[in-house]
């Protein structure tokens, strides 16, 4: 772990700077006098720790770490001081420790073991998947994948993945539409318990934040291909890394192969939205004479729908100008195929193209 210490006793600095060098696990970075020197710093460096104390000239400990909050720094703080009495005010400001100097070996250890792991649980985080499917597993793809105790337990995680952040009346409303409302809270309170559970074997339990009213998802802890998306589509994308990176992302359909009325809306907005992008990027192509990289998006936005009329006559278009009649009629004789009576499933007649 990176770390500073910030006091304006030099000799304090000095025995701390010992103290954690023999100790072990923390590097350390920097040591300032004042705390605009270790504002500074930070702002300039990435930093995992800070050693603070609170006493100090122009500026104390206290409001040192306040600027750290109101930032949203993901530095903890560690506060060394002489006097004990600031201990309640301290942790008000989410300090990770308060060391009363001098400071001992022993009471350093623990304190670095403690950071330590702190930091290992801040780094386990899900990873969440949402087209194509719908996969949660803990750290990355490929990692341990969360059991789900029943279907719905499974529904009402991905529709909080969805929303982020939503009321419980809201979720009683659609995923136990009919029921009481006592019923629909029960089977909400028991389904919430159950997806706690499934998270708590792997430390992650607080992803969930739970209050009287809302249920909610801690952004912090998750990684979601749907959010990763959703912020390049509602980003002014020019390049063609971000065209590549929107294509890895979406493998499919939003949650493909669950039956979630509820996400059958926002699953065809996303696609619409997926092709125009693809066929945007294919014009694009054209004007650039990079005929071969825009007839490839014309097929892939064909995949993803194969009905859509725009995609096949821009594509038929594409082969009437370059003069690729046996394309044009491999393309012609693919939409008629598309609707006579023992046509294979949709998907699969473009697919094979690219």
């Amino acid at each position: 772990m990176k770390a500073i210490i910030v006091d304006d006793e030099e000799l304090a600095r000095s025995r701390l700077s010992l103290l954690l060098t023999e100790a072990g696990g923390i590097i350390l970075c920097g040591s300032f006098a004042t705390a605009a020197e270790g504002l500074e710093y930070i702002e300039k460096h990435s930093v995992d720790v800070v050693f603070l104390d609170i006493t100090m000239p122009e500026m104390d400990g206290m409001e040192f770490a306040n600027i750290l909050l109101e930032q949203g720094s993901s530095a903890s703080v560690v506060f060394v001081t002489g006097y004990g009495e600031y201990a309640l005010e301290a942790f008000e400001l989410e300090a990770s420790d308060y060391l009363l100097k001098p400071i001992s070996r022993e009471r350093l250890a623990k304190t670095i073991n403690r950071l330590s792991k702190m930091k290992q649980r801040d780094a386990d985080r899900l990873y969440i998947t949402c087209f194509g499917g719908f996969c949660v597993t803990v750290q990355e793809e490929g990692g341990q994948v969360i059991g789900w105790r029943s279907p719905k337990v499974e529904e009402l995680f991905a529709y909080l993945v969805w929303k982020g952040s939503v009321s419980r009346d809201e979720i009683a409303d659609t995923l136990w539409e009919g029921f009481t409302l006592d019923k629909a809270m029960k089977n909400l309170n028991s389904t919430v318990y159950y997806i706690r559970k499934a998270l708590q074997q792997y430390g992650l339990e607080d992803c969930l934040i739970t209050t009287r009213k809302q249920i909610s998802l801690d952004s912090k802890r998750v990684y979601c291909d749907l959010y990763e998306f959703q912020q390049m589509q509602n980003s002014a994308w020019k390049t063609e890394k971000d065209l590549e990176r929107m294509n890895e992302l979406y493998r499919g359909g939003l949650f493909q192969g669950k039956a979630y009325e509820w996400s059958f809306g926002k699953a065809q907005t996303l696609e619409k939205s997926m092709i125009s992008n693809l066929l945007k990027a294919a014009e694009k192509r054209e004007e650039q004479n990079l005929q071969e990289d825009a007839e490839q998006l014309y097929l892939r936005a064909l995949e993803l729908d194969p009905f859509y009329e725009i995609a096949c006559d821009r594509l038929l278009n594409l082969y009437i100008r370059l003069g690729k009649k046996e394309k044009e009629k491999q393309l012609r004789r693919e939409i008629e195929q598309l609707f006579s009576d023992d046509a294979p499933p949709p998907l699969l007649i473009f697919k094979n193209r690219l």
